[in-house]
């Protein structure tokens, strides 16, 4: 089995132009919960560098404070859960899934 590849702190505050303290903010305020290796290095999955882009676009761009945050990425986990249940049924639930898809367009914004 292939292992996801993770990143140090370093190459992902470099890849979002983020300082590594403001990543570590994050985790500290629950947005995030990157893996810790044996001598207690993060290491940041794919998956957690689309969450910081999410996170760092509601900052930069949606001007949402932390506490903010914490409730749109909790809406929007809820959301996309409820997106991978409905992938399983019926075509009758496909208006349901646009809509979510567009509460979550709103949510991200352009």
């Amino acid at each position: 089995m292939e292992t996801e590849r993770r990143v140090a702190i370093a190459i992902a505050s470099e890849t979002l132009s983020l300082h590594p303290q403001t990543l570590r903010k994050y985790e500290r305020a629950g947005l995030l919960r990157p893996e810790r290796r044996g001598g207690g290095s993060r290491q940041y999955s794919q998956a957690d560098i689309e969450r910081l882009s999410l996170i760092k676009h509601l900052a930069e761009v949606r001007r949402v404070n932390v506490a903010g945050m914490a409730l749109a990425l909790a809406m929007h986990d809820d959301l996309l859960a409820l997106l991978a249940e409905l992938e399983g049924v019926d075509d009758a639930r496909t208006h349901a899934r646009e809509r979510i898809a567009q509460v979550l367009a709103r949510l991200v914004g352009d």
